[in-house]
């Protein structure tokens, strides 16, 4: 059985390396006027409805009953408190007990997203009062910039702008990212090794059309034609905008729906399989997207991972509202990938997980750190020592499914393959410390 293993592990194909950050999830920043204590006490509330946010990655948990309970008792839950001055500005800075959180999301059955997260670059190019579009890189202060990245802290999002730097000039153009097109979206952030990208265009909110191109220079008549097949015309923006009036329920223009893979005649590269939880849903965008009566500005995405690509449009009356709504829904899609909904402790499962590559004391040590730090996992047991193969028992919180997901965020434990790259029956792993 040992010598199977690692013939398996020696036909295993190269480990691939994930972009994931780990972030502090139990720490919360609140801007206050003062020291008081009434202000102190507003302000642990708001960091801890902060907290739950990171912790559940779902802005449902906060209307939950038993959620609400613990927000009226913020210092039941806090461990300490301390003043962080910027300026003028003051913070107040809370950390609170992470494991009595985690508790309070498994006993009311809510998400539980553990502290790995997959970092994502947004490319947005925006259209000015003049028609002029520009791409808003991480040094450029815009208000929808500046809304992104304070609703990623506030979710817990590693979300990144590009630098737009000589090479990224030379990789990208205004053109590609408002086209949304994906092939040279994608091996312009190929640099930035990121897991998930989302190319978006900001414009003013016309109820008859879909933005335009920007203008290309022209070109000699003989690539005329041959350069008229590849782009989609004005007709074929106006389907797509069609097809995203239809999914309004009774012309009720409140919410939009994630338009279908292929939707985009002309644009996208490739056909992919839609995947198993469609980013930004209608029930994702609900609450945020406004149709042209009601939404002065619109932003169309396209959401690009490693194996899907997704389109969609929301609305709302400012770039800075379109930002925070498109970094909510984000999280809320992550939370629906990543985050382990707790099940009953009866009916907990327990693996049998085979390790190898853990040959030292050390090697041991970290590896159980490591499986004990996932949120799926609430305990992890060595029962069988074979050489350098650990056999652990570990009881799930969530489902097999949620532990595979959580080990395919970094390249630390890989599944172990056979001579054809499929992975081997059962929950065999190579440790990659």
């Amino acid at each position: 059985m040992l010598k199977a293993l690692m013939l398996f592990v020696m036909c295993a194909t190269a480990f691939a390396t994930n972009a994931i950050e780990r972030i502090v999830v139990n720490e919360a920043k609140v801007l206050v006027d003062d020291q008081s204590s009434r202000t102190q006490k507003s302000a642990a509330k708001k960091a801890l409805r902060e907290v739950f946010l990171k912790m559940s990655g779902s802005s449902e948990t906060l209307s939950n009953a038993g959620v609400r309970a613990a927000l009226a008792s913020p210092e039941a839950l806090l461990r300490s408190y301390r003043y962080s001055y910027n300026g003028d500005e003051t913070y107040y800075v809370a950390e609170f007990d992470s494991s009595k959180i985690a508790e309070i999301l498994q006993r009311e059955m809510l998400p539980l997203w553990g502290d790995r997260r997959p970092e994502t670059l947004i490319w947005l190019a925006i259209q000015d009062e003049k028609e002029n579009k520009v791409i808003i890189d991480e040094a450029l202060n815009h208000p929808i910039s500046e809304a992104i990245n304070t609703t990623a802290k506030e979710r817990g999002l590693p979300l990144s702008l590009p630098l737009m730097d000589l090479t990224d000039s030379v990789n990208i153009s205004t053109y590609d990212i408002w086209g949304r097109f994906v092939e040279p979206v994608r091996n312009a952030s190929e640099r930035y090794q990121v897991d998930n990208i989302i190319a978006a265009r900001v414009y003013k909110n016309d109820a008859t059309s879909v933005p335009d191109f920007p203008r290309e220079p022209e070109v000699p008549a003989s690539t005329e034609n041959e350069e008229a097949d590849e782009l989609s015309d004005e007709d074929d923006y106006s389907s797509i905008d069609e097809l995203v009036q239809s999914q309004f329920d009774n012309g009720n223009a409140d919410s939009v729906e994630a338009v279908p893979n292929g939707a985009m005649t002309g644009q996208q590269t490739e056909q992919t399989a839609p995947p198993s939880v469609k980013p930004f849903t209608m029930d994702e965008f609900e609450e945020y997207a406004k149709r042209a009566e009601a939404g002065d500005f619109g932003l169309d995405w396209v959401f690009i991972s490693n194996d899907s690509v997704s389109y969609g449009s929301i609305y709302d009356d400012t770039p800075a509202a379109l930002g925070n709504a498109l970094v909510d829904a984000y999280a809320n899609y992550l939370s629906s990938q990543y985050a382990v909904i707790g099940v009953n402790e009866a009916d907990r499962e327990i693996l049998e997980i085979s390790v190898a590559n853990v040959g030292s004391l050390s090697s041991y040590a970290s590896l159980k750190r490591y499986l004990m730090s996932l949120s799926v996992i609430e305990n992890a047991a060595l029962i069988k020592q074979s050489g350098t193969v650990a056999t652990f028992s570990v009881t799930l919180i969530g489902t097999s499914d949620d532990l595979m997901n959580s080990v395919g965020l970094e390249a630390k434990l890989n599944p172990v393959t056979d001579a054809y790259g499929q992975p081997v029956q059962g929950f065999n792993f190579y440790w990659n410390n």
